[in-house]
């Protein structure tokens, strides 16, 4: 009985991989095969063009857009993270106010991206009258992928050992001293990775830009003006049905992205992941 009980886990991890590795190569395979034709040193390196927009030209600035709203959104979505998870593990002595947080980051985890959007666009953009822009972008994109942030930093200080932190302690060392010089070090991996990772998913997400900032062209890039985008050019060429190979030719050019930066992000981490952190908590 056994045995049998192990096969069919077997069975179930075998065919479980089997699908997931299927309908991945059918999305390369379908995108490789739309869109390769159309990609070339021209779309990459020209703007959108022609009557309607996009049906001629290329996707560089949508690409130099995500990739300033993917660094922004890192920036601030790891910034928020650490600091609320360093209070939370380290200076918040109350277990209610924990709670308090714990639910807060849930809800922001689980309110739909577009609302997100709206919050920006009524609170920055009308209240504030912060113009539509790479900032309340950023912003926006921030807010989305703060909870994930937040909730593996707070994970990776749980995993160091607590003897270590108590030793720290014991010997009467400052506890601000103490995250700097010994608990960011010991997670400054993590951090990278988590703050990737994040990057990643700010990086394709489409209905907040709708909202506050993207434009379907802008050849100058600023951070009070607005930008463009890969996720809302495509999606602006879909909408309209024009250029229907463009728009799987940037589809594939956006997952292209997202591999080479995990590529290099994995380089960094292994080679000099550690000493960007060590420098930073150095300063």
């Amino acid at each position: 009985m056994t045995k049998f009980k192990d096969f069919l886990i077997k069975l179930w991890v075998y065919l479980s991989f089997a699908v997931v590795f299927f309908f991945v190569f059918k999305i390369f395979y379908f995108l490789i095969s739309k869109g390769i034709s159309s990609v070339n040193l021209e779309f990459l390196t020209q703007n959108p063009q022609g009557l309607p927009l996009g049906t001629t030209g290329g996707i560089k600035s949508s690409i130099i857009g995500s990739l300033w709203l993917m660094i922004i959104a890192m920036g601030i979505s790891t910034l928020l993270g650490v600091f609320c998870a360093i209070y939370r593990v380290f200076y918040c002595k109350s277990e209610f106010l924990k709670s308090v947080i714990t639910l807060i980051i849930q809800c922001i985890a689980s309110i739909p991206s577009i609302i997100i959007g709206m919050f920006v666009y009524g609170f920055f953009i009308v209240t504030l009258n912060i113009s539509k822009s790479l900032l309340t972008a950023s912003i926006a994109l921030s807010l989305i992928v703060f909870p994930f942030v937040e909730v593996n930093i707070e994970k990776s200080i749980a995993e160091i050992n607590k003897n270590t932190i108590k030793d720290s302690f014991s010997l009467g060392i400052d506890k601000t001293y103490m995250i700097r010089k010994l608990v960011m070090p010991m997670i400054s991996r993590n951090i990278i990775t988590i703050s990737l990772l994040a990057g990643s998913y700010a990086i394709g997400a489409t209905a907040p830009l709708l909202l506050t900032g993207a434009v379907f062209m802008n050849n100058s890039v600023g951070l009070f003006k607005p930008v463009t985008a890969l996720p809302f050019h495509l999606h602006m060429l879909l909408s309209q049905s024009i250029a229907i190979e463009k728009a799987y030719a940037t589809a594939l050019v956006l997952i292209m992205i997202l591999i080479i930066l995990h590529i290099l992000a994995y380089l960094v981490l292994v080679f000099s992941g550690g000493k960007i952190v060590e420098h930073i908590t150095n300063k």
